[in-house]
Order: structure tokens, then sequence, then C-alpha cells
């Protein structure tokens, strides 16, 4: 009997430690970044479960887990990631830009712009977010606004030439075609392969 308890106690113990060594919500989010950045994406949002398992108010752990899902092709999870981190944190512009992102993706502009609006509302000097956006007017035919914002990414990263290759696509469809040649010749000479698609299709 006395062996039996002592193997109780044992085992009681060897648990407590356990629990003790348990790794944290924070722990967990960092193995996914680590998991999503080596490009296993299904590790990274097991980390991330369990992340949220630990802390369901963790509003970068549904962000992270939303762009895992994209990167597998899951949108509508992506979203419903999204849309978790920004009620659990409404002042969280990544996931409204990536929320917005998405919706652009799908061809819902109305609520693509409403979400990279308020993204920017929260972070005005987002290039990336800005890009995004004049990508958005572009197919609403709101040329002026999306000049505007690509604009205002030259001035906050000059030289960048992704700026070039969204510039020179709404030149495209504004018909300025060798504005958009100029554009787009620069962006395929730096490496955007986009860039080179465009310009191809544009002929001689």
């Amino acid at each position: 009997m006395r062996r039996l308890v002592i193997s109780m106690v044992l085992v009681v113990l060897m648990c407590a430690a356990a629990v003790a060594g348990a790794q944290s919500a924070d722990e967990w989010f960092d193995k996914g970044y680590e998991y999503g950045e080596a490009g296993n994406y299904e590790k990274a949002i097991e980390c991330y479960t369990k992340a949220i398992e630990l802390d369901p108010m963790y509003a970068m752990a549904y962000n992270n887990r939303g762009v895992c899902y994209k990167k597998i092709g899951q949108q509508n999870e992506a979203i419903v990631n999204y849309t978790k981190a920004i009620e659990v944190d409404p002042g969280l512009a990544l996931a409204y830009n990536n929320r917005g992102w998405e919706y652009y993706l799908s061809g819902d502009y109305t609520r693509a712009l409403e979400d990279v609006t308020r993204s920017l509302n929260l972070e005005p000097d987002n290039a990336n977010t800005l890009d995004t956006r004049a990508n958005i007017y572009r197919e609403l035919g709101r040329y002026s606004e999306a000049m505007a914002d690509i604009e205002r990414c030259f001035a906050l990263l000059p030289g960048d030439p992704w700026w070039n290759y969204t510039r020179g696509v709404i030149y495209l469809d504004m018909g300025e075609i060798e504005k958009a040649r100029a554009d787009l010749t620069r962006a395929c000479n730096e490496g955007v392969e986009e860039g080179c698609d465009a310009l191809g299709g544009l002929g001689n």
C-alpha cells in the first residue's frame, strides 16, 4: 500500500511538473511564426490554435492563423480569422488590411475599400496598404484617387519598383500606354515579374 501511495504521489508530481512546464500562448505563437516562415503552414496553424486556446483574446494569433489559411488556399477560413482578430482588437490595422485584400481578390471591392480605409485610418503611412487601396480604386474606375494613393507610396518609400508596377497598370486602365510602358519597364527591370508580364501584353 505504501508503494502504491508513493507511486500515486510521484504521478501527481510528474503531472504538476508537466503543467508547470507547459508552453505559454506567446511561446506557441512564436513557434507558429517560425513554422509559417519555413512554409509549413499546417503546423503553423496548429501552433496558433494552441496559442488561442490558451489566450482566446490573442488578436495577432488569429490574424497570423488567417494568413496561414490564405497560404493553403482556404480563403473563407482566412476571412473568419481576420474578422475574429478585429473583434478582439478593433485597433489592429493589419487585420483590416488582410481581410480587405481577401475581399479585393474575391471581387468584393466595396467591402475591400471599407476595410483598407479603416486600416489606413489607423496607420496612415502604411505604403503597402496604400498600394492595396490604389488597386481597389483602379478596379472601381476611380483613377484620380488611385493615383493619389500610389504617389503617396512613392513619397513614403522612394525607389520601390512595385509602385511603378501599380502606377503602370493604372495608366494602362486609363489608356495612357506610353506612361504605362515606362513604369512597367522599370518594374520589370527591377525584378517585378508582374511588371514583365504586363509589359509583354503591350507588344512593341
